[in-house]
């Protein structure tokens, strides 16, 4: 057997590829989005359990709302000086932004804000 296939052959051999979770981030810039249902849709027959939001949208977090998916919500960086400027604003803007998104009931989405 040649060298190069012995030792292709004995990396594939103790290469052992585990996986807890999958994430994907997804951005809604696209020249053609699918809707966002549809997307969770595919997400979770992907067996996607985290997702990254760029940006709290509302039709994307209205379609994660009861998908048990964990999402990470980024905040773009145009608020950042607003939002640090005090624990109120901060408050605020989940408030408005992603708390009406998350269900105590367990069906609801899992939510951190970066």
């Amino acid at each position: 057997m040649p060298p190069n296939l012995c030792t292709l052959l004995f990396l594939l051999a103790t290469t052992v590829s585990t996986c807890g979770s999958i994430g994907v981030n997804w951005g809604t810039t696209a020249s053609h989005p699918l809707p966002p249902a549809k997307v969770v849709e595919l997400l979770k027959s992907n067996n996607v359990t985290k997702v990254k939001l760029f940006d709290a949208d509302p039709g994307v977090l209205g379609a994660l709302s009861g998908s048990k998916l964990s999402v990470t919500v980024g905040i773009p960086n145009a608020f950042l000086k607003f939002l640090n400027s005090s624990k109120k604003a901060a408050e605020s803007w989940v408030h408005d932004n992603v708390t009406r998104y998350v269900s105590n009931g367990g069906g609801g989405v899992g939510v951190k804000i970066e």
